[in-house]
């Protein structure tokens, strides 16, 4: 469904926007494919006050979300590199490099509270129109202060810096004004961050997308198999190529965002043979921004065969299938 959103309405401005202060057009800034090597995990809030509502209407965000983030499976993928682009052309305004790329913790998000994007990149294009591009990785920035870009130019790589948990990219559109932040924009349908939300299919909806990026459900990631219990802690590490056929139990880990209370996460383990060994539904009953859900397999007899396993996670809601990931690993 599309969304009519009355923008001028609702930051008391006299007209909609013109040709001269309209926001720019935008490529994808993540140099992935949606839904296969990276998600969108959040979208902007547009719920004002203490609600929370993505452009549809519906609960993929956080209250006070300002952006659109884009999520990779796991710090493996992170540390091969994910190039970040340039979503318009424009000029370098700022940008911070030189943070870590590690998981946040409450001490640390006490000490780096003012530095919560991590190393970022701040892009101007006219106007006082400008995207930022947070959590980058580690000395991985292109360019320096005063460079032009072209859109879709390579200008950084997705990382973990920052307050953040997981590898991202957090990317905002606003508009500033005398060097104050006036508004927020949403890429998706060019809404107000906060201005509120309805969920109509009309022709005044105007996406920044040049190219149209339909709306994703629930994300379900790649689930994640181990030798050893995963924790929430552990849950972004790189998966493992190869376990030990010896070994006691495999443990496989389901992540997702903004699953709902009632879903299940249907797990089926095969081996080499493409034989199933496994099937456990688990029931999820809180409703988290991100979860997770977890299974186990006891060695079979004689040991795990050698070869290639594959883990398969599916997510059912109501009886309906909303998505389903894999991952496989080498035993032997």
């Amino acid at each position: 469904m599309k969304l009519l959103l009355f923008a001028g309405l609702l930051l008391g401005l006299a007209a909609p926007a013109t040709p001269q202060n309209a926001p720019p057009k935008l490529v994808f800034p993540v140099d992935c494919i949606l839904g296969e090597s990276c998600w969108i995990a959040r979208y902007m809030d547009r719920a004002p006050g203490q609600a929370k509502a993505d452009y549809q209407c519906k609960p993929q965000t956080e209250d006070k979300h300002n952006g659109t983030d884009i999520v990779l499976a796991d710090t493996g993928v992170m540390t091969a590199g994910v190039t970040v682009r340039a979503a318009a052309a424009g000029r370098v305004l700022a940008l911070r490099d030189g943070m870590p790329d590690v998981a946040v913790t409450t001490e640390r998000a006490r000490v780096i509270q003012k530095q919560g994007c991590g190393n970022v990149l701040v892009l101007g294009h006219g106007n006082g129109w400008q995207t930022s591009y947070c959590h980058l990785k580690n000395d991985s920035l292109l360019v320096e202060k005063g460079d032009m870009v072209s859109p879709g130019q390579a200008v950084a790589q997705v990382g973990l810096s920052g307050l953040t948990e997981y590898p991202h990219l957090h990317f905002m559109v606003q508009r500033t004004e005398k060097g104050k932040q006036v508004q927020h924009r949403d890429p998706f349908d060019g809404g107000v961050f906060e201005g509120g939300c309805k969920a109509a299919n009309t022709p005044e909806q105007k996406p920044l997308w040049i190219e149209p990026i339909e709306y994703a459900g629930p994300v379900i990631l790649p689930p994640l198999i181990s030798d050893a219990q995963i924790t929430r802690q552990m849950m972004w590490q790189a998966q493992s190529e190869t376990l030990s056929a010896n070994s006691l139990k495999f443990f496989i880990q389901a992540r997702g965002f903004h699953t709902l209370p009632g879903d299940i996460w249907r797990f089926s383990l095969f081996a080499p043979d493409g034989t199933l060994q496994f099937t456990h539904d688990v029931k999820q009953t809180r409703q988290r921004q991100l979860v997770e859900a977890n299974a186990n397999f006891e060695r079979p007899g004689g040991g795990f065969l050698a070869g290639r396993w594959t883990a398969t996670v599916e997510l059912v809601r109501g009886g309906i299938s909303m998505g389903k990931q894999m991952t496989s690993v080498i035993v032997e």
